[in-house]
C-alpha cells in the first residue's frame, strides 16, 4: 500500500503543477478581461482591450489571499488595511485556505468609481466530495464579510462593495458541460409593493462555468474561449495560433510563456496516460481495503469516477 500511495502522490504532483500553471494563465489581464465580458453584464458593452486597460486594477493575486479571517481587527491595523486588497486575510482559528485568483475591477458607467471585487476559482469538479455550489456561496460570503476593516469600518455598511465569485470547472460530468449558471439574491414582495433598490441587496453574485473539451470551435463565446485556453490536448503553438486568430489575443512574452508552460505540463500528463495509472492505483488501494472517499482524494478523482472504475472491473469479472 505504501508503494501505491507513493505512486499516487507522484501522479497527482503533475496535475498540481498543471493546475498552478492554469491559474497563472487565467490571471493574465487579457484573459480576465474576456472572462468579465463573457460573464458580467456590467462589461458587455466594452471590448476585452478596454476592460483590461480601463477597469482591471493592479496585479491580480494568485493564491496569495486567504479565505478565512479572524473577526477581531486591532485599531492599529485598520488604517493600513483600508487602503486596498493587498493585505492577506489571515486567521489563527480557522486554518488557511486561499483564493485561487482575486482581483479588483472598477464598475463602468459609475461617477463614484465604485468597484467590484471578483474572485475566480479554477476547479476540477471531479475532485469534489462536497457540493461545489455551497463552497461558492461560502467564498462569496467571505468576500463580503472580509471587507470590514479593509473597505469600510464601524457602521458604514453603505460602503459594502458588490462581489462576484466565478468558478471555472473542468472535467465536469457530461450533463453539466458547456453550461454557465448565475446565482444572485432576488426580492420577493410578499405583502404590499415595497420595492428596494437592487444595488442594496444584489451584492453577492456567483457564476459557475462548466467547460467542455475543445472540439475545433463547436462552442462560441466565453465557453469556447476557455475550452481553447484550458485544453490539455492542444500543443502550445497550435493553442497560440487559435488564441491569436479567433480571439485576437496578443501574444506578449509573458502570455506566450504561460501558454507554453501549461501546454507542456498538460501534454505530458495526457501522453503519460495519467488516468490509466490512477485507475490502476485506485483498484489496488481498494483491494487493500481503503475507503473509496480516501482513494478519491489520493488519486485526485471524484467518488463517482472511482465507483465507475469499480463497476468496469466487476463487469469484466468471469461469471
Amino acid at each position: 500500500m505504501n508503494q501505491d500511495l507513493s505512486h499516487a502522490l507522484f501522479l497527482t504532483e503533475g496535475r498540481a503543477l498543471y493546475d498552478e500553471a492554469a491559474k497563472r494563465l487565467l490571471s493574465q489581464k487579457t484573459v480576465l478581461a474576456y472572462i468579465l465580458k463573457g460573464c458580467l453584464m456590467e462589461y458587455q458593452d466594452y471590448t476585452p482591450e478596454e476592460i483590461a486597460d480601463r477597469f482591471i486594477e493592479g496585479d491580480p493575486q494568485v493564491g496569495e489571499t486567504a479565505v478565512h479571517a479572524d473577526e477581531e481587527i486591532s485599531e492599529c491595523e485598520k488604517p493600513e488595511r483600508i487602503l486596498g486588497l493587498n493585505t492577506e486575510d489571515t486567521t489563527m482559528t480557522e486554518g488557511m485556505v486561499r483564493y485561487d485568483i482575486r482581483f479588483k475591477a472598477l464598475l463602468p458607467k459609475n461617477p463614484e468609481r465604485l468597484y467590484l471585487i471578483l474572485n475566480i476559482e479554477a476547479q476540477n469538479e471531479q475532485q469534489m466530495w462536497y457540493p461545489l455550489l455551497k463552497r461558492a456561496v461560502y467564498y462569496g460570503s467571505r468576500l463580503i464579510s472580509s471587507q470590514y476593516g479593509t473597505v469600510f469600518s464601524g457602521m458604514d455598511y453603505g460602503a459594502v462593495k458588490k462581489v462576484y465569485s466565478i468558478w471555472i470547472c473542468t472535467k465536469s460530468a457530461k450533463k453539466y458541460r458547456n453550461s454557465m449558471n448565475r446565482y444572485e439574491m432576488v426580492e420577493e414582495c410578499l405583502v404590499g409593493e415595497n420595492k428596494s433598490d437592487p444595488e442594496n441587496y444584489q451584492l453577492m453574485n456567483l457564476i459557475l462555468l462548466h467547460v467542455g473539451e475543445y472540439d475545433e470551435g463547436t462552442h462560441e463565446g466565453i465557453l469556447g474561449f476557455l475550452e481553447v485556453l484550458l485544453s490539455g490536448k492542444l500543443q502550445a503553438e497550435e493553442k497560440k495560433q487559435i488564441l491569436q486568430e479567433q480571439y485576437h489575443i496578443t501574444m506578449t512574452k509573458k502570455m506566450s510563456e504561460e501558454v507554453t508552460q501549461m501546454c507542456n505540463l498538460s501534454w505530458g500528463i495526457y501522453q503519460d496516460g495519467v488516468e490509466d495509472k490512477a485507475k490502476e492505483i485506485a483498484m489496488r488501494l481498494y483491494q487493500d481495503g481503503m475507503p473509496l472517499e480516501k482513494i478519491a482524494r489520493i488519486v485526485s478523482e471524484s467518488l463517482a469516477k472511482i465507483q465507475e472504475w469499480l463497476a468496469e472491473e466487476h463487469a469484466s469479472d468471469p461469471v
